[in-house]
């Protein structure tokens, strides 16, 4: 019988059981938990190599045995089927085991990043009511969530490292996994909530994202027939632990996959090279900061990532796009999604080189995707709209929030993702930008993508953010927000020259520049518009 959480009750509907039903008959969905696959995954090559972390390292037979243990000791410890664990890591062998763990037990697996503060910790554990809290990352952040568990007053077990010091009542890692006893795993329905996603909760407490083994499962298999990823492959997770770059499409997606996979518990790029080339690394997932500190590395040219043959990406600009193909990656993979709709889209290496550097892909099998206007009305090809969202990998709504589930999720399944883009003549999807991130100046709006997209190839510029600002005449012009890679000023009038040249259109232009040292980032490592557009409303007074 099917586990039915009342939270997801608002958006069931006779429409919905139709789709999903359509998910199975046309494979991407399936009745096996996503314990069974990590299982059938492990049973096909037991000695290979699963997991690396600096000189340690796991084969597939080994991580499936020790997970079980693990999900021993959870129980043990009074952790049971349906239960939430959070899991507070850097990226490492054991994160994975207790994610692992918690799919052998039947439990819900919920990873932190690991600068969440101690108040984020107790919003999610009460959000949760967590039945257990694993801390495995540094100390001062294992005492942030020893002061979160605190703070929200929830039974929750909590369990650190082996030399961890603390007065407190606490569970080390070796009681846990302590004795040879294997939890002989029950089978849970493959549409149950599996994994809970927290967002960097910037604005307000962290929203709780669902998701099951066939949502999961859906956007790890899909996404890796579209970027050819395949058991040959040896994987670096470099994402911050917590987020679905590295919990679903680095942990989760090495066991079911059946991939090596390489893990970097803090990110450097030189380190990130070291270890392309000492373990001939071919794929990975690459933010814009990490693209970044790769390219500015004095170790590329010297290093041999000849063996780095693709990877995915997400965020970069035409002229990175370029460079990473050119410097670092022969098939590099633009990519679309967010928390709630896990691998939406993707591009392919059969795919035109302007498809490539200029949309972020097409949906992948299964996934639809509308662009509509305020109205809600669909538009033109090549009109921007707002991003609409259906099919395999979307979420099952917010955990406890039915008001805002509704909100973003409507009875027909369409995900309202905030996002703003267009629909090219060949179903290709093009970012533009977050709909709250527009600047509207005099009844004109402008997307601050593209015009980031020419100011990021001026020579002088290492990042570049547009913020809007207020304006009583126009409502809000637009700043450039910039860090130079001599970190001496820039003038708007050197700006404007190199937009001009560019065919770039006025109104688009900024009308002020301000020069950063670094920029504000959530946990996650996007820029913080909010914070920047504050400091500049502030001094717009």
């Amino acid at each position: 019988m099917k586990q039915v959480d009342e939270r997801l009750l608002e958006v069931n509907s006779d429409e919905q059981s139709v789709r999903h039903d359509s998910y199975y008959r046309q494979g991407f969905w399936r009745t096996g938990d996503l314990w069974s696959s990590v299982c059938e995954s492990a049973a096909r090559h037991p000695q290979k190599v699963a997991l690396i972390e600096e000189s340690r390292s796991l084969t597939f037979e080994q991580m499936v045995g020790l997970s079980s243990r693990v999900a021993a000791g959870m129980q043990g410890h009074g952790v049971r089927a349906g239960d939430l664990v959070l899991i507070q890591a850097r990226n490492s062998i054991d994160a994975a085991l207790s994610m692992l763990a918690c799919a052998c037990l039947g439990a819900v697996m919920a990873p932190i990043p690991p600068m969440f503060s101690a108040a984020q910790i107790a919003a999610i554990c009460g959000n949760a009511n967590a039945r257990m809290l694993i801390a495995l990352g540094e100390p001062k952040e294992i005492t942030r969530a020893m002061e979160g568990v605190q703070l929200a007053g929830t039974a929750t077990t909590l369990v650190v490292p082996d030399d961890y010091a603390t007065s407190s009542p606490a569970c080390t890692w070796s009681q846990l996994v302590a004795g040879d006893a294997q939890w002989s795993h029950s089978p849970v329905d493959a549409e149950a909530l599996a994994l809970l996603v927290y967002s960097s909760g910037t604005t307000g407490t962290p929203k709780g994202v669902m998701h099951s083994a066939n949502t999961l499962r859906f956007a790890i298999e899909q996404r890796a027939k579209a970027q050819h990823v395949g058991t040959e492959d040896v994987c670096l997770v470099a994402a911050q632990f917590g987020f679905v770059g590295s919990a679903v499409f680095g942990l989760l997606a090495c066991a079911v996959l059946g991939v090596t996979t390489v893990l970097m518990r803090s990110w450097n790029g030189d380190d990130a090279l070291a270890l392309i080339a000492r373990h001939r690394i071919t794929y990975g997932l690459l933010m814009p900061t990490h693209v970044h500190d790769l390219l500015h590395s004095p170790l590329l040219g010297d290093v041999d990532v000849s063996s780095f043959r693709h990877c995915a990406m997400s965020g970069l600009s035409r002229a990175q796009r370029l460079a990473v193909r050119e410097r670092l990656c022969p098939l590099p993979f633009a990519a679309y999604g967010m928390s709630e709709c896990l691998g939406l889209a993707s591009s392919r290496p059969q795919d035109s080189l302007r498809s490539q550097l200029e949309s972020d892909g097409v949906p992948l099998p299964g996934n639809e995707v509308r662009i509509v206007d305020a109205q809600g009305a669909d538009m033109a090809v090549g009109d921007v709209g707002e991003i609409l969202v259906r099919g395999p990998c979307c979420f099952l709504g917010y955990y406890g929030n039915p008001s805002l589930t509704s909100k973003c999720l409507d009875r027909e399944g369409w995900l309202r993702t905030g996002d703003l883009g267009r629909l090219t003549a060949d179903g290709e999807i093009a970012y533009v930008a977050r709909e709250k991130d527009v600047i509207r100046r005099g009844g004109v709006n402008i997307y601050p993508g593209d015009t980031e997209a020419i100011l990021v190839g001026h020579p002088r510029i290492e990042h570049v953010a547009l913020v809007g600002y207020p304006d009583q005449r126009l409502g809000e012009r637009a700043c450039a927000c910039v860090i130079t890679h001599d970190k001496l000023e820039i003038s708007l009038e050197e700006l404007c020259d190199w937009l001009q040249t560019r065919g770039v259109a006025r109104y688009s232009w900024p009308e002020r520049v301000a020069v950063f040292d670094q920029f504000p980032r959530s946990a996650s490592l996007k820029v913080q518009k909010t914070v920047l557009a504050q400091w500049l409303r502030e001094r717009s007074q």
